[in-house]
């Protein structure tokens, strides 16, 4: 992990120093082990080393070409490496003492953004060109890896945080209304905008190019471009898989002999850390961390899905005797747990903000246990563990009546099971949107509220002048209650927006608290691109979804989940651990009370008035606004409140 910036002065003064310096300063939590600074006419570049895994040390950055017409900082990691090296032609490059940076580097000088395109891997970088007078930022393909920007007539800041540009005296220190508005109705879907006013990022998939005469966005990269993945057999699409997916394990594990992993119940946590056995040294242990729920809590869940994953943690670990489980309880931490500290470190508010209990808590454990890398599996379920919920629509669009109505017929729940996957997966999809509304209507799905209001606490007045209604509109944000038609699409969009956009903030906070790096295989460009071009009938058959990740892990996950129907709920002890935070919550509904702008912002009453009427147990939501809503509206507007107040400087 590194932390990188710069500074462009369009205006032709030279470089001043001393304002790197205060930049290089900001991005010192994010790089402590070494920084450099250099210049090159009206540009100055900072890196900031963190030298949190074994090829980090290998960095000596800012990189300069020969001619000196180039500087150079990279943040971040390349997944294939050796193909890189193979289309630079030069053996030098397979070395392993030359570091993903220098491989950067070299690549970006011979094929210039076009090679940008072709590099699988978490990366950002930013290059001066001193012949041109242009600064050049990009970011990865999906935005694992930070960047972001303030731009004035003068001059450009760009560095891997909002905190470092803040550190700059002449930056405003001031929050980004709008974006407050869009967290607090969960509206994640403008990826450029910040929670500080004027800070922008640079997108996933983009090159930000600017120069003295003009600022330029330009995309080299989308999930649009996907080709369909066609082959003969079923079976060539699960050797294919597990090559691919070998390949993405392989690569986050390669040369890193401090590796461990989270590890729930499901698929995807399981099927990375079972794959990333076989990539490890014969006698090397897989340290493993599973969060359990707290001994308070009631033990109540909806149906068909379940809190404690000890039992199939178990299942898997005594396949697997190389797994060494962790279980991680959190007890007594709840939404305050690091959450200040996080807030400064990522500049976000995140959705699921009761969620960074057990995230601090598992990372600490990863820490103290000597570990630098900690395996995930987030993004399974929008890559090689699809569910398949397309499947239906596909077959009628191609003419597949006969599969179609095994695929209806076939699968869990009895005549409402075939009635749900008729409707909700067939006749909703191919039927005008206001066949769907209706539906809600008679089933009285369709609250006094509209949807953004009954997720949310945001104060209704401020909703007005934020224009709330508009935004919502405009990216066509439903909470996926309208159904859907383009399941690629929607992927896509997981994969690089909505809710995605504050993922690499996240990840990059949490690295400079713990020293501890998370990474996804299911994140790696080539299986992403590879699994959106895979027809849904890959995904579900005949009543089995998550088809493809289940017959991959056939011989690798015991039976008990390999043929799990339900599913994990993250923090199903919520109730317990805001219990315990009711002190807290109250004194921190009084400082947004006391503060005009968070009394401005956000329904304090609202608020109040669910802690008054506290229920004994953990409650289930209402068709209007129950108490369901509480984890992650309730939570997430104290979160937002406690970031504006910080960064005002005014919290108690």
């Amino acid at each position: 992990m590194s932390g990188i910036g710069a500074i462009f002065w369009k205006d032709g003064r030279p470089a001043e120093r001393a304002v790197i310096e205060r930049l290089g300063q900001g991005l010192r939590p994010y790089g402590r082990t070494a920084q450099t600074v250099r210049t090159s006419g009206s540009c100055g570049v900072v890196f900031a080393l963190r030298g949190t895994t074994g090829m980090d040390d290998k960095a000596s950055q800012p990189l300069q070409a020969n001619d000196g017409r180039h500087l150079f900082v990279f943040d971040g990691r390349l997944a294939n490496r050796a193909e890189i090296a193979r289309d630079l032609g030069g053996s030098s490059f397979r070395s392993d003492r030359v570091s993903d940076a220098d491989l950067a580097f070299q690549s970006w000088l011979m094929g210039g953004d076009a090679a940008v395109k072709k590099w699988s891997g978490e990366f950002s970088f930013i290059c001066w060109d001193a012949h041109e007078e242009t600064l050049l930022a990009c970011r990865d393909h999906i935005g694992l890896r930070a960047l972001c920007y303030h731009e004035t007539p003068q001059r450009v800041v760009v560095a891997s945080a909002p905190r470092a540009v803040l550190s700059l005296p002449d930056v405003e220190r001031a929050i980004d209304e709008q974006k407050i508005a869009d967290q607090l109705v969960q509206l994640f879907h403008d990826g450029e905008r910040t929670y500080y006013k004027d800070i922008r990022r640079v997108l996933p998939g983009h090159l930000f190019r600017v120069s003295p005469a003009k600022t330029e966005s330009t995309r080299y990269w989308s999930l649009d471009e996907v080709p369909d993945v066609r082959y003969a057999r079923d079976e060539d699409y699960v050797e294919a898989g597990l090559e691919l997916f070998n390949e993405a394990v392989r690569s986050q594990v390669a040369g890193e002999p401090r590796v461990g992993t989270f590890l729930s119940g499901g698929l995807d946590s399981s099927s990375v850390a079972v794959t990333a056995l076989d990539h490890l040294s014969d006698n090397q242990a897989l340290p493993a961390f599973t969060w359990v729920p707290s001994r308070d809590w009631d033990g109540r869940c909806r149906d068909g899905s379940y809190g404690d994953e000890t039992p199939f943690i178990e299942d898997i670990c005594n396949l697997h005797p190389r797994i060494k489980p962790h279980f991680v309880r959190s007890e007594g931490h709840g939404l305050f747990h690091q959450l200040d500290d996080f807030l400064d470190y990522s500049g976000v508010a995140p959705r699921n903000a009761i969620n960074l209990c057990w995230i601090h808590d598992i990372n600490m454990a990863a820490r103290d246990q000597g570990l630098n890398v900690l395996l995930d599996g987030g993004m399974g379920n929008m890559s090689l563990s699809w569910s398949g919920e397309g499947v239906l629509l596909e077959r009628w669009q191609n003419g597949d009546y006969a599969n179609l109505l095994r695929d209806v017929f076939a699968g869990p729940g009895g005549a409402k099971g075939v009635y749900r996957r008729l409707t909700h997966m067939l006749l909703f999809r191919i039927a005008p949107d206001w066949v769907h509304r209706r539906y809600a209507q008679l089933r009285g799905d369709r609250g006094s509220l509209p949807l953004w209001r009954r997720r949310s606490v945001i104060n209704p007045d401020f909703a007005r002048e934020m224009h709330v209604e508009d935004r919502m509109a405009h990216y066509g944000w439903d909470f996926f209650s309208t159904p859907v038609r383009d399941t690629r699409r929607v992927r896509g969009e997981l994969f690089t927006g909505s809710f995605s956009h504050e993922r690499a903030d996240i990840h990059q906070a949490l690295r400079a608290m713990y020293n501890v790096e998370t990474r996804d295989p299911f994140s790696d460009r080539r299986l992403i691109e590879w699994s959106l071009g895979l027809p849904e009938a890959q995904s579900r058959r005949f009543g089995q979804n998550r088809w493809m990740i289940r017959r991959m892990m056939q011989d690798k996950l015991p039976a008990s989940v390999l043929d799990n129907p339900g599913g994990g709920e993250q923090v199903i002890d919520w109730h317990a651990r805001l219990t315990w935070d009711l002190p807290r919550l109250r004194e921190e509904l009084e400082a947004l009370s006391d503060d005009p702008d968070t009394a401005r912002f956000i329904d304090v009453k609202l608020i109040q008035a669910y802690l008054d009427d506290w229920p004994a147990e953990t409650p289930f939501g209402s068709k209007d606004r129950g108490y369901a809503f509480i984890p992650v509206g309730i939570c997430s507007a104290i979160a937002a409140g406690r970031l504006v107040r910080r960064t005002k400087g005014s919290n108690r």
